[in-house]
This record gives C-alpha cells, structure tokens and sequence, in this order.
C-alpha cells in the first residue's frame, strides 16, 4: 500500500481544487510520485456514461460518438485540463486523463487502471448548511475504491505547503478495529515529515469485554504493525485512550494536539464494521485539518 508512488488528483477546476493543488506537489515532491491529473466530462448526466469499472486493467473504455458540438465542448475542456497542468504541475512527473462518464465512476475506474496509490480529493462543504452535507461525489469514491484518500478540510482552513508539511499527526483506531493498516499509514507519513504522532484509541469505559487497552498495549500495537521499518518513531509518539464518541474524539484531540492531519480506518459499510463507517462522515464533516482515511479489513471471525 505505502509509500505513494501513483498519486490521482480528480479535479473540476473549483477554488476548493486549486487550494488543494499545493498539498498534492507537497507529497509528489516527498515521495517522489507521479501524480495523474484526471476530469470527468458528463455534459450528458442523463445519459449516465461511464467506464465500466470491471473492464480490465489495461484497457481503454470505448469512445463516446458524440455529436460535433459535444465534441467541441470536450476538446476544449482537455485543453483546459492540460493548461491546469502545465501551470501547477509542470516541475512534477505527471500525467492527464480526461474520462467520459459521472467523476465518482471515473475515479474509481481510473483509480483501478492507474494503480493508484493515493486518491487526493477536495471536499466543497462551505457555509452552515454544506458543512453537515459529504460531497456526494466524495462519499461514492470513499465508498467504493481500496487505496487510501486524503479529503481537504471540510471548512476553511490552513492548507498544506512546501515550507510548513506535517508537524503533528493524529492516528485514531477504535476498540475492536484491524488498526495495522492505519498505524502504518500513520508511521509512514512521521517518517516523512519527521512528525509526532498522538495514537488516540476511543474506547468507552462501559465496553465490558475484559480487554480494556492502556497505553503500553496501544503503543505495542503500534510497533508491532510498523515493524522494523518504525525504528525512531516511537520517540516522538504519546498514546491517548478516551472514552467519548468517536468523530468527537477525534476534534476535540486534533485541536488540543494542534494536529494538521487524521488518520483513521475506512472499514466497510455493512456489518461489524458499519459504526466506523458511518463515523467516517462526521469525522471529514467536522475536521479542521486534512483526513487520510486507509481502508482496513476485518479481523479473520469478526
């Protein structure tokens, strides 16, 4: 899964895709990745084209037969396309694709052929109302694709830049969860950026399942995921167990620990896993910094 060597970036040339262009050089230039710059062109959304996300890896979806004016419209939103690029990106190993069809089966299509290791996706929700909304496009990718997506803050905030990168890192599991795959995306990125990481477990005092985790346990966990490829990190990494609500949690810790990115789990949406889930939105909704969240599997006869 790690580290990003294949970032995509979908974008729809918005204001909240041009504040998230700095973040996505930042991590190119860190990991040394090519970063596949993608727009969806659906002019005809009653027609619903689209990739068929199960044609195999390799293949090219079929041409549209659209009519000339049509035509005319997407040749020049791919001139866009590459003009966005060659502006923001032309120091970056890059590449452009312009895919017909609706952007959240386009991503996850593209995502698949392209073997993407990370998705970078901004989020829209300005103003009281569009806060307690998810960018329906951004809850369909979340849903759908396996590798890890970084989503922007859902309210205006401070971006990521070259000179600042990231200082303080949440790494939030919850009790019961598969958390290796989250503590190594959380280890990885310390790494990279030399930051402290806060290993927040919510876990509430009135579970009765004769395991209560403490702080060593948590910290063991940690270590145990990360391997012999953690060595150093420990030193800058202090655990917090809580007993609260899960997106809760997660704000009030990131304002305390003046954190400027999440890491949790992405689990699935049915079953055991369904309450981490369904904490995911909340946790984009109301976090003050950017969330990558890393999708897990469940524990073998959970």
């Amino acid at each position: 899964m790690m580290p990003f060597r294949r970032i995509l970036f979908p974008i729809d040339f918005s204001d909240a895709t041009t504040a998230m262009v700095p973040a996505v050089k930042e991590i190119a230039k860190r990991f040394d990745s090519t970063v596949t710059v993608l727009n969806a062109f659906n002019l005809v959304r009653e027609c619903r084209l689209a990739p068929n996300v199960e044609d195999i890896v390799g293949c090219e979806p079929a041409a549209i037969p659209y009519t000339q004016p049509l035509q005319e419209l997407r040749d020049r939103r791919e001139q866009r396309l590459e003009e966005f690029t060659r502006t923001h990106f032309s120091n970056i190993s890059h590449s452009v694709r312009i895919e017909d069809g609706d952007p959240a089966t386009v991503i996850e299509w593209a995502a698949r052929h392209e073997n993407a290791d990370l998705i970078i996706l901004p989020t829209k929700g300005l103003g009281l109302f569009r806060r307690l909304l998810l960018e329906p496009v951004t809850a369909k990718v979340l849903h759908d694709v396996n590798c890890p997506v970084l989503t922007s803050p859902h309210t205006p905030g401070p971006t990521l830049t070259a000179r600042s990168g990231y200082r303080s890192i949440i790494c939030a599991v919850e009790s019961n969860s598969q958390a290796d795959e989250v503590f190594r995306a959380a280890g990885l990125l310390a790494q990279a950026y030399e930051a402290r990481i806060c290993l927040l477990h919510i876990e509430p005092l009135s579970l009765d399942n004769g395991r209560k985790s403490t702080p060593q346990s948590v910290m063991h966990a940690f270590e145990l995921a990360l391997g012999s490829g953690g060595l150093g990190i420990g030193a800058d990494t202090s655990v917090r167990i809580m007993d609260a609500a899960f997106p809760e949690g997660i704000h009030r810790t990131t304002i305390e620990e003046a954190a400027d990115l999440v890491v949790v789990g992405r689990g699935h949406s049915s079953g055991i896993f369904s309450r981490a889930w369904s904490h995911l939105y909340s946790i984009i909704r109301e976090s003050p910094c950017p969330v990558l969240s890393v999708r897990f599997t469940p524990l073998a006869g959970a």
